[in-house]
């Protein structure tokens, strides 16, 4: 004959009584933390949203100043001070950058992309790192230069990493490894911006004839 489940009521009551007093605590904190953590989680996404829309709404106020302007030092002030960590805040700082450098203002195209650099966004990063290479040769701080190109940096830009070293020898007048490193840029380059590569080479194939040292800046 089977066994069937005599308890009362009241005995059942009792265990689950019981089993409360021993597990109620655990579970109570088990569904807090899952709502805490789904709140948290909303909120979260909700602070990044609204992260990104200001942060987007300064820039677009910065594409339409002046980069040099003290308006345009202003909005950038506050994408550093509010919004650091978002990509606005690099593109920002790349914007100004080649402001700056097209301006002559060296020291501060280079702090610019300095800030760039340190971005989340990875493509970001590789374009400010590349940028800052080129000013740092610029401004004579090869040893600072060579560091940053002698990373690892996607395929697609290998011409410009290899002019980079290009001018960095040419830099310390070191003509034959520059030669190698523009004919490297030449060869990578895919046609793209090949005129100034080719004008580069050129130019040292010419001093290479004569003997002479080449001027710097040519």
């Amino acid at each position: 004959m089977a066994d069937f489940d005599l308890k009362s009521d009241e005995e059942k009551a009792e265990e689950l009584k019981a089993w409360w007093k021993e597990n109620g605590l655990s579970v109570i904190a088990g569904v807090a933390i899952t709502i805490a953590g789904m709140f948290g989680y909303k909120y979260w996404q909700q602070y990044q949203l609204d992260q990104s829309e200001g942060a987007s709404r300064l820039f677009y106020k910065l594409s339409k100043t002046g980069p040099n302007s003290p308006e345009a030092e202003s909005i950038l002030k506050k994408l550093n001070d509010n919004y650091s960590g978002t990509a606005y805040a690099s593109l920002a700082a790349l914007r100004v950058a080649k402001a700056d450098c097209e301006a002559g203002k060296t020291d501060s195209c280079i702090t610019q992309l300095r800030k760039a650099a340190e971005s989340s966004q990875e493509s970001i990063v590789t374009i400010a790192k590349i940028r800052l290479a080129r000013a740092l040769v610029s401004a004579g701080k090869l040893d600072e230069a060579k560091k940053i190109i002698s990373e690892n940096y996607p395929k697609p830009f290998t011409s410009l990493i290899a002019e980079i070293k290009g001018d960095i020898y040419y830099a310390e007048n070191d003509i034959p490894k520059a030669r190698e490193a523009y004919d490297e840029a030449i060869l990578s380059s895919g046609g793209e911006g090949i005129q100034l590569l080719k004008l580069k080479r050129d130019d040292l194939g010419n001093t290479a004839k004569t003997g002479d040292t080449p001027k710097k800046g040519a």
